[in-house]
């Protein structure tokens, strides 16, 4: 079948071993050509064995590795097909645990691993029932047949995706000064100084005339109509008075006695033309609106000139006028926005209601009034109000032509209509072939939808509770053909002891009798009838009321948004459940429930004849506890991890029977999803022989997306960036881990996973440096390099820096006149501990008395800054990744990034050269040797690519767990006298080779690179002093770099017992130091 090794044919030379190793089956390939050859070629009753040994080969592999067939460009359809498939085969680890390693208590692992495992399985046979078919229909020349299996195979794979200058300051001056003196301008203070005779008003208003004349003539060029007229009035003014502000200036400087008169005469030309203006465009305003005489242009313009009241006629009718046309410029405006924007994808057209504008006479309050000389408390005034009319259309076969206050935008097959009905009676008949959205308040309305999926938006449902409908008046709503809608909109606020006291509770909704009632408090009185409903599927209840939803018999979608009580009655409902207290009864059917993750108790009851799937509305971590509670399965969850809220409780009723004294299981037909993907189905004893409380294991049926690992912190500085969210790992070795903030301020949340439990914290100190200003009587405080310091019983520690600031705020009495802002957070932290507990960094808890007596560098208790938080959290752990070296010399390196998996790297016996980066985490083993089939295997551990200058002192080990500077080794354990070990060599920054003995617990001094070294003489003093500190040398240390000056082959090495250079060639040769010399 064409099969190569890199690119090389097989030949006894590459293939010279007992069992071939992880490098060779990565490095196979076939040749697709000479595959199908071979399929079509072989006998009948072996037909499938080519297609068999693909696909062992194929599960074999690395996730990492080539493709098993190399590309070609003269292959057939169904063999890329094959080709397509063994990638994805490649791709499944049925023996890696699909299970995360961190999962609640309450999840029965062994189980799910046998659910998961299976789902796995299924998923590898039908890969391979897909390569299998393909090659038989490739054998029989059936292409159809082919493309058959090989949907099979995408199938299964759809499957597995889802479990898983000056100058320029000059102009700068002008233009950001022209805006605070054109509003100082305005000011009575303004207009003496601006217009002023004297040569300082000159200097202050010439430039800002002209700025304010050449701002607008650019204005006017850009405007239309009565706003250009304005800004070219504007500029003449400016202009004149740059003109009179030079002549004014020029007179004060020659002192000029007609510098006064004509100041005077240039303010009077300058008011007087204002005046005029201002009352042409007064009339003119109003004349927009309204049609005036020429009597009452001449009054208006007279007393707008000289300051008076209009007629009140006048004005009633232009209050009038222009409030229709302001809303209906509004109107317009809105709904062309939303076929712009928000709309465009859904709907082509809003029609807005026709309405009117009245006068309501409304009492205005004064401030002041003389109440002994009878003055009245108010004035009547007459405010203009909209009022909707009536609105009868018949669209069935399309908007009328002409129709008003309609607005089209881009139409498309699936897009609607938007009826802005408002209130009114109205009576409209819905496009036929369109969704049409009913958008409506008060009135009477007679509505009715086409073959779509229409929508009935109420948005005055929670006005309408306030009181009773008037007799008789009954909407009508017809949803017709498609799923429609009745949505309740708005938000019911219940009023007592009120004037406007609230008469309903919320609303009845009859799905099956088709009625829409208004519901009194007292259960016994019947609903008032607001609305005949038919053909509606979907309805929406009111948020905030007590509502009672009856369904049909058919599938029913309830949204529930208040209090509400829910009969779906039969079908295969789907029921979301939005408000705080629920209660619902699914009725008979399928059922789908999609819980909001805020509510704060539902109580659903099932029959359990069919299966019922409730997607609980929070994530995996927030669902606390399982527990059988008298006949019903309890639920209880975390409602948001930043609040304190109570638990939910969700309570799924009758799920046993009782049975004397003992209970009976009724209801196993529940499937519950969570937020992040998991499904769960709950292990139910099929009995329980007593009648108390039981807590109950769940187990993962189908796997979701599992946390993100955290980044591995080894080292003692840890930088955290702002803007994004991070989660770190701070294992229970480090000795001293700090935590910086980049900038903080971001507010992104950060969440530390800490390898110890909650009790082995045995302190937590603010740390910060206090200042103390006295002003006043008063001290003043001010607070910088807060940070805190939380200490653990192994005398470790972890530092915090850039959570908290000062708040900048204005300060305030803090008690005996100390004054200060108190704190701020810039930077969120969440500690969880291994045992699952959680809290809150919050702010210092800091004594300001204190502070004030001592200020500088204060070091507090403040045990009070860890709010725990309520409920149990997954302890995230870093992953584990998988490597099986090769049996031959092998180099691997790390790429310098967060690491959030921990390496497992399986050697063959052989040697390995490691290029860790910081806060790299590896565990070092060799199967073979654990089995005692091979010996141990040697690793060479560089420290060139991390940050810190590793020397002897960053070399530590103790119970075979090894620390070189930010990088931790787990090593295999060392009891077993009879299993080979494993040789371990670091090579820290100046070259020189350490042996690690993982016995004794020590690193002993192996080999010197000479080329560190300015002379041999330094090596033999470098030797020497780690000798007298203790350092433990090897009885011959390898000198690397060094040779002899006859250059003898062989390596050099230092005797240590006796002070002699010697070499590995001729053992019983000495060398003088003179004798040797250092390779550069």
């Amino acid at each position: 079948m064409g099969a190569m090794i890199n690119g090389e044919l097989i030949t006894s030379t590459n293939t010279y071993f007992a069992l071939p190793d992880q490098a060779f089956i990565d490095s196979l390939e076939f040749d697709p050509d000479k595959v199908e050859h071979r399929i079509k070629a072989v006998q009948g009753h072996q037909s499938h064995i080519p297609a068999t040994l693909l696909f062992e080969i194929a599960t074999q592999r690395s996730t990492t590795a080539a493709p098993l067939l190399k590309e070609s460009g003269t292959s057939t359809g169904p063999v890329q097909k094959i080709g397509s498939l063994l990638k994805s085969t490649q791709r499944l680890d049925i023996h890696k645990n699909p299970l995360p390693d961190q999962l609640p208590a309450w999840i029965d692992r062994t189980k799910s691993y046998g659910m998961s495992s299976m789902g796995a399985g299924l998923q590898a046979y039908g890969l391979y029932s897909a390569i299998i078919g393909t090659a038989e229909a490739i054998k029989k020349g059936h292409w159809g047949e082919a493309a058959i299996n090989v949907g099979g195979g995408t199938a299964e794979i759809g499957s597995l995706i889802i479990e898983r200058g000056l100058a320029k300051t000059g102009e700068a001056m002008i233009r950001s000064g022209a805006k605070t003196f054109e509003h100082f301008g305005r000011t009575t203070v303004g207009h003496v100084l601006s217009k002023g005779a004297g040569l300082m008003a000159s200097v202050l208003t010439l430039p800002f005339d002209l700025y304010t004349a050449i701002k607008s003539f650019n204005d006017a060029a850009n405007a239309k109509g009565k706003e250009a007229q304005d800004h070219y009035f504007n500029a003449a003014l400016s202009l004149t008075s740059a003109g009179l502000s030079t002549i004014l200036g020029g007179a004060a400087l020659l002192g000029f006695k007609a510098a006064g008169p004509v100041g005077i005469a240039a303010a009077a030309i300058l008011i007087v033309g204002a005046r005029i203006y201002g009352a042409a465009r007064t009339v003119d305003d109003i004349d927009d609106y309204i049609e005036l005489s020429m009597h009452e242009r001449w009054r208006a313009g007279w007393f707008a000139f000289t300051a008076q009241n209009q007629d009140q006629e006048v004005l009633d009718r232009f209050a009038v006028a222009k409030t229709y046309s302001d809303y209906a410029k509004a109107l317009d405006s809105t709904g062309t926005e939303w076929l712009k924007n928000e709309l465009k994808d859904s709907v082509e057209a809003v029609v807005n209601g026709r309405f009117e504008v009245q006068l309501q006479p409304t009492r205005h309050h004064k401030f002041e009034w003389d109440e002994a000389s009878g003055e009245s408390s108010f004035v009547t005034v007459n405010v203009p109000v909209i009022k909707e009319t009536d609105d009868v259309y018949d669209a069935t076969d399309g908007l009328p032509t002409g129709i008003p206050n309609a607005l089209v935008g881009e139409t498309g097959p699936s897009k609607g209509v938007l009826w802005q009905l408002g209130g009114g009676n109205d009576s409209i008949i819905g496009v036929r072939g369109k969704p049409n959205y009913f958008s409506y308040s008060s009135g009477i309305k007679t509505l009715n939808g086409g073959d779509k999926n229409d929508s009935f938006l109420f948005q005055s449902a929670a006005q309408s509770l306030k009181k009773a409908p008037p007799t008789g008046q009954v909407n009508t709503l017809r949803g017709g053909a498609g799923t429609d809608t009745l949505s309740l909109q708005g938000k019911h606020v219940p009023v007592r002891h009120g004037p406007d006291d609230t008469i309903y509770v919320g609303y009845d909704i009859n799905l099956k009798s088709g009625k829409l009632g208004l519901r009194s408090a007292d259960i016994t009185t019947a609903p008032v009838l607001h609305s005949n409903i038919h053909s509606i599927e979907k309805v929406e209840t009111l948020a905030g009321a007590q509502n009672l939803v009856t369904g049909s018999d058919e599938a029913d979608y309830i949204i529930a948004n208040g209090h509400d009580r829910i009969n779906a009655g039969a079908g295969d409902d789907q029921i979301v459940v939005r408000g705080n207290d629920c209660s619902v009864n699914g009725g008979s059917g399928a059922d789908t429930y999609y819980l909001n993750g805020m509510t704060h108790s539902v109580s659903i009851t099932e029959d359990g004849e069919d299966l019922s799937v409730i997607h609980l509305g929070v994530t995996l971590e927030f669902v606390q506890d399982w527990r059988i509670r008298e006949n019903a399965l309890v639920i209880s969850s975390l409602q948001n991890a930043e609040s304190f809220q109570p638990e939910r409780q969700l309570v799924i009723n009758d799920v046993y029977e009782t049975l004397t004294d003992k209970r009976s299981l009724r209801n196993p037909n529940l499937l519950f999803v969570t937020e992040d993907g998991y499904q769960l189905k709950v292990d139910l004893p099929t009995q329980i022989n007593s009648l108390t409380e039981l807590s109950v294991k769940v187990i993962v049926v189908v796997m979701g997306t599992p946390k993100t690992p955290p980044f591995i912190v080894n080292s003692r500085v840890q930088r955290v960036p702002c803007a994004t969210p991070s989660s770190y790992f701070v294992a229970r070795e480090t000795y001293t881990t700090v935590f910086f903030v980049d900038k903080p301020g971001s507010h992104t949340p950060s969440v530390l996973y800490i390898d110890f439990d909650s009790d082995e914290i045995t302190e937590v100190d603010a740390i910060y440096t206090v200042t103390s200003t006295p002003r006043n009587s008063f001290s003043y405080l001010s607070y910088s390099n807060t940070h805190f310091q939380i200490s653990f019983k192994n005398t470790s520690s972890l530092l915090i820096h850039g959570s908290v600031e000062e708040d900048p705020g204005k300060k305030t009495d803090r008690g005996a006149g100390i004054m200060s802002s108190g704190w701020k957070t810039v930077h969120p932290f969440t500690l969880v501990m291994r045992n699952g507990k959680s809290y809150w960094l919050d702010f210092p808890k800091n004594a300001y008395l204190d502070d004030s007596k001592y200020p500088g560098y204060r070091v507090v208790d403040s045990a009070a800054s860890l709010r725990e938080k309520p409920g149990k959290y997954v302890f995230a752990k870093p992953t584990f990744d998988r490597r099986l070296l090769k049996a031959v010399a092998q180099r691997v390196e790390f790429d310098s990034v967060a690491h959030s998996s921990v390496y497992s790297l399986e050697g063959q016996a052989s040697s390995y050269d490691l290029y860790p980066t910081d806060n790299t985490s590896l565990r070092l083993s060799t199967p073979g040797a654990a089995a005692k089939t091979s010996s141990g295997s040697t690793w060479n551990i560089y420290t060139l690519r991390l940050a810190e200058n590793i020397t002897r002192e960053g070399i530590n080990i103790n119970n075979n767990f090894l620390k070189i500077g930010s990088v931790h080794i787990q090593l295999p354990n060392t009891e077993a006298s009879d299993i080979p070990l494993e040789t371990i060599n670091v090579i820290v920054s100046s070259g020189s080779r350490y042996r690690i003995d993982p016995l004794f617990e020590v690193s002993v001094l192996h080999a010197i690179n000479a080329k560190s070294y300015p002379s041999i003489a330094a090596v033999v003093s470098d030797i020497i002093k780690h000798k007298q500190n203790d350092g433990l040398v090897a009885e011959l240390i390898s000198i690397e770099n060094l040779r002899t000056n006859d250059a003898t082959q062989g390596n050099i090495y230092y005797d240590t017992e006796i002070d002699n250079w010697t070499i590995d060639t001729d053992w019983s040769r000495s060398f003088r130091v003179e004798d040797l010399e250092i390779v550069k």
